[in-house]
């Protein structure tokens, strides 16, 4: 009969932490080639990598529609501190007109 009691099974896996060992005539090359790959591979060669992972998780529908909510929050909080900015800027110019042209009434 089938253990059921998950825990067991998830300490075990926890626990695991070596990987076996190649086996076969052609298990040895292969993992031997991917060794020399990964450890050779250049900036540019690891950047395109990084995308094309990227790239593999960006083509899901939920991630895609995070990224999309993320840049209109993104543009939204820019968009309203620039307006803040801006409208500070013209405060304080307006601020400035009035006390001279108060200043030019008080001669």
């Amino acid at each position: 009969m089938l253990n059921k009691d998950p825990d067991n099974l998830d300490h075990l896996l926890r626990s695991w932490t070596e990987a076996p060992a190649p086996t076969g005539r052609l298990n040895g090359p292969v993992w031997r080639r991917i060794e020399e790959r990964t450890a050779r591979l250049s900036v540019i060669e690891w950047f395109g990598f990084f995308l094309r992972a990227l790239d593999g998780r960006l083509a899901r529908p939920r991630a895609m529609a995070a990224l999309v909510a993320m840049a209109l929050l993104l543009g939204v909080g820019l968009a309203e501190m620039r307006t803040r900015s801006d409208a500070a800027r013209i405060d304080a110019e307006m601020s400035a007109r009035y006390m001279a042209l108060l200043e030019l009434a008080g001669r």
